[in-house]
């Protein structure tokens, strides 16, 4: 795998710089084939059924989603004979796009291929697949917001953000924990899409610092189920204290950076007239609130001492953690304070 870093690196730049710098139909498909295909050998990175099963699983989903895409753009072009994203009149060419991106991304009711994928991938892909793959799809949908239907985007998002709080409940697992979280973490990046374009880049870039950190973590605390994060402020207490952190942030609680994001969209849907589509995320996002806080729980538990014959985790030599998972945290905790110059500041220039 570490032959193939620099030529999935280079490739994830050139798609990306595509989808910056294009509009045509044809070669931001092609930048979205691109970035499938590459994030394929993160995911079947070993010789295991689960990571077979996951690779399987995401490229069927991500090639049926393509096949919809192409459709929609070619008979776009036929019926217009307009090549860019931007041209596209035809309202229910446009909501098969829409619908076709939502599946990338992995919105609801497209949503069963995530946590299936997340399972079986190593929690450093993981942050690819949650983060930079997201991106082109997000872009186009950008692009496509005042194209796309009101009342499809806000029932997609409404439904990412119930469900997948719904279905954490009950779940032990983390990784998949994550992957629903980053469910409900895109419904509330796109529910502002059509409002406000440019919050919806801050949600994600926000949603991508504080996802990457909390997955750095979790791989350093080498965790995999919510009973293991007992013992990981005995192991870790540093790298438990950020993962704390980061669980809160994700959570939307002031005055952490995830609550700046909640915040604005919020005030944006109902100063557009949307307040029953903003109290309707609100008591969604109490569902992911809880499986947040019990994470958070475990991870700050500590065990009572025992008199077992056995070494005690808690004298064992604390281990550091690095430069990256620190910067990330420090981010976590001080973007919130930029939020009050943003909001002075967009009130300033309402009035």
């Amino acid at each position: 795998m570490p032959i193939f870093q620099p030529v999935i690196l280079t490739t994830l730049t050139i798609t990306t710089l595509i989808f910056l710098s294009s509009t045509h139909l044809v070669l931001m498909w092609v930048a979205l084939e691109l970035s499938t295909l590459v994030v394929l050998p993160l995911i079947a990175n070993k010789s295991h059924p689960r990571s077979i099963e996951a690779s399987t699983k995401y490229f069927l989903t991500q090639a049926t989603a393509s096949a919809l895409i192409i459709f929609a753009w070619t008979l776009n072009y036929i019926t217009t004979g307009g090549g860019q994203i931007t041209e596209m009149t035809n309202q229910t060419l446009t909501t098969i796009t829409a619908l076709a991106l939502f599946i990338k991304i992995g919105l609801v009711p497209f949503h069963f291929w995530v946590p299936e994928t997340i399972q079986g991938m190593t929690p450093t892909a993981s942050i690819f697949l949650l983060t930079w793959q997201k991106l082109g799809p997000l872009i186009m949908l950008y692009l496509m917001s005042p194209l796309i239907n009101l009342g499809v985007l806000s029932a997609v998002s409404i439904l990412s953000a119930t469900i997948a709080g719904w279905l954490g409940l009950n779940q032990t697992q983390i990784r998949k924990l994550v992957a629903f979280s980053s469910i409900a973490q895109m419904a509330w990046t796109l529910v502002i899409i059509k409002y406000a374009p440019p919050l919806t880049i801050l949600a994600f870039y926000l949603y991508s610092i504080t996802i990457s950190t909390t997955l750095l973590t979790l791989e350093k605390l080498s965790t995999t189920s919510i009973n293991s994060l007992l013992l990981s402020f005995q192991k870790a207490p540093i790298t438990s204290l950020l993962l704390m952190v980061s669980l809160l942030s994700l959570s939307g609680l002031p005055p952490l950076a995830g609550f700046l994001p909640k915040w604005l969209t919020i005030d944006q849907l109902v100063a557009e007239g949307a307040i029953w589509v903003a109290f309707t995320m609100l008591m969604a996002s109490l569902l992911s609130l809880f499986f947040y806080l019990r994470l958070w729980y475990n991870s700050a538990s500590t065990l009572p001492p025992n008199t077992a014959n056995t070494q005690r985790l808690w004298r064992k030599p604390v281990q550091q953690t690095n430069l990256t998972i620190n910067s990330m945290a420090m981010a976590t905790l001080t973007l919130i304070l930029a939020a009050t110059m943003m909001k002075a500041i967009t009130k300033q220039e309402a009035y």
